[in-house]
């Protein structure tokens, strides 16, 4: 039998992101009531305008977002986003604003795989709490570079230290052709499943990171 597993936040005002974005906003551009004065007969619409950053809530980050000649949301095949998954449980060294260990990739096989780290960081989605998180240092990325995984993502805001500006998981991963994912949620249900990884996002041109559905279907 097959299961899906969301594996993503919901994008609503007010949610967990960068402190120097803006909020997102969502709003009616028209209402069911402004369709009737529009001149619609015997039904109605609702037209929705949303404004955001475009790197929140569960979203995909291209190689553009960190390498100037990478491709872009939209250059993204399709094999890239539908991917084979396995998730690495690194709670037992998840603290607030300190490193994961390189040693938790040790004896993996992820060559082509979504590699998901769950630090069950993502309890603390909404709080203050969420913006203290454990991240992939520069030894680590460096290390998963060589292990040639197709993706990594992880169930908390970013995947590096926010007071490192080099930024290496994101320089060393992107520019390595690695798409990471950011505030992944649900990643338990997963432990000790074998499942297929999707995270597809709409198809901009020029974006450098755009949110998705993220998924998981268990067999």
């Amino acid at each position: 039998m097959r299961t899906l597993c969301d594996l993503s936040h919901t994008l609503e005002p007010g949610i967990s992101r960068f402190t120097s974005f803006d909020a997102l906003d969502i709003r009616s551009l028209w209402t069911h009531a402004d369709a009737a004065e529009r001149g619609y007969q015997d039904t109605t619409c609702e037209v929705t305008e949303v404004r955001f950053v475009t790197s929140v809530g569960t979203y995909l980050d291209a190689p553009f977002h960190f390498d100037p000649n990478g491709a872009d949301i939209s250059q993204l095949n399709l094999s890239q986003l539908v991917l084979p998954g396995m998730v690495l449980d690194v709670r037992d060294w998840a603290a607030p604003d300190r490193p994961l260990p390189v040693k938790a990739l040790d004896g993996l096989d992820v060559g082509g795989k979504a590699l998901l780290l769950y630090t069950g960081w993502s309890r603390h989605w909404g709080d203050d709490r969420y913006h203290h998180h454990p991240f992939v240092p520069r030894e680590m990325a460096d290390r998963l570079r060589a292990m040639h995984p197709a993706l990594v993502g992880v169930d908390t805001l970013v995947i590096d230290s926010t007071q490192d500006p080099t930024r290496p998981a994101h320089t060393l991963l992107l520019r390595a052709g690695i798409l990471i994912v950011e505030n992944l949620t649900g990643l338990e249900a997963l432990l000790v499943e074998t499942f297929t990884f999707v995270a597809v996002p709409v198809k901009v041109a020029r974006a450098a990171a755009f949110p998705v559905r993220a998924f998981a279907i268990v067999e």
